[in-house]
């Protein structure tokens, strides 16, 4: 699912600003995202309920677990201030920094220093603890990771978020197009050709699905290879180094863009003046 994602110091200012505990639950099944969450992580006083299954988050300070800060800062940073994930059903602790683990104590754990993330609660139910990662992205469009250390009945997954998963297809079908465009300019001997990010998508919504060469309607749903799904034209052809630019690149049915061929804009000879490249 690729790297993780990692946060700037915008990102923690936007993010810890006017910031309250709050409680994060699990959605409803019909919603767009199965988890509530906000920002980077829990901080004290929050909750985060998964599927039934409760955590909350305090500082190793507040509880008088003043060995465990002590044993933190011996072995990281002098300011590192450990916080504890407490599970509401069994009782169990786990206390970390960031993505670091430094002690749990879960049913069945024998040595106070041992980290032991899988345990059987007293009624018999298997419970793990998990870094929850969500992967999302902020307005300006910069990716992040919520990460919070929860106890529940079974792993997930790095979940991504509708707007990240949105930015990523966005992201694939641009490289795509580039990658096609650069790979017809290598042909005609031009390699490294300079190819704008441009998503098709953006290309036929802003034609409104009509193909600028026979001006008929196009079928979003329509995928190639059928003749009439749409493709990107170059108004100006890549055979005469036409750029890769919204400003020279139309919607076309597949077939139409056949036809047209290496003729310039919608299938008419060029003036003298457009056939010269300078």
């Amino acid at each position: 699912m690729g790297t993780r994602a990692t946060t700037d110091e915008e990102q923690h200012a936007h993010f810890g600003r006017d910031r309250q505990p709050n409680v994060f639950r699990t959605r409803d099944a019909d919603a767009d995202f199965p988890y509530e969450f906000y920002g980077l992580g829990p901080i004290p006083g929050d909750a985060v309920e998964r599927h039934g299954s409760v955590t909350t988050y305090a500082t190793a300070a507040s509880l008088d677990a003043n060995w465990l800060v002590d044993l933190v800062r011996n072995n990281s940073e002098d300011n590192a201030e450990p916080l504890l994930a407490i599970h509401k059903q069994t009782g169990a602790h786990l206390a970390y920094t960031h993505r670091t683990t430094w002690w749990t104590n879960v049913p069945g754990q024998e040595h106070p220093l041992e980290q032991k993330r899988s345990f059987e609660g007293e009624d018999g139910q298997r419970w793990v603890w998990q870094n929850e990662v969500i992967r999302d992205v902020d307005e300006n469009g910069k990716t992040y990771d919520w990460e919070a250390w929860v106890c529940v009945a079974e792993r997930t997954p790095i979940l991504w978020t509708p707007a990240y998963t949105a930015r990523s297809e966005k992201q694939r079908r641009s490289t795509r197009a580039r990658n096609s465009y650069q790979a017809r300019m290598r042909d005609y001997g031009v390699l490294d050709a300079d190819a704008n990010p441009v998503d098709p998508l953006d290309i036929y919504e802003r034609d409104r699905w009509i193909c600028q060469l026979c001006h008929g309607g196009i079928g979003s749903a329509v995928d190639w290879p059928d003749p009439w799904s749409a493709t990107l034209d170059h108004i100006k052809p890549v055979s005469l180094a036409g750029k890769h630019e919204p400003e020279n690149l139309q919607t076309a049915h597949w077939i139409c863009n056949v036809r047209k061929g290496d003729a310039w804009g919608p299938g008419e000879a060029p003036s003298s003046a457009e056939e010269d490249p300078a």
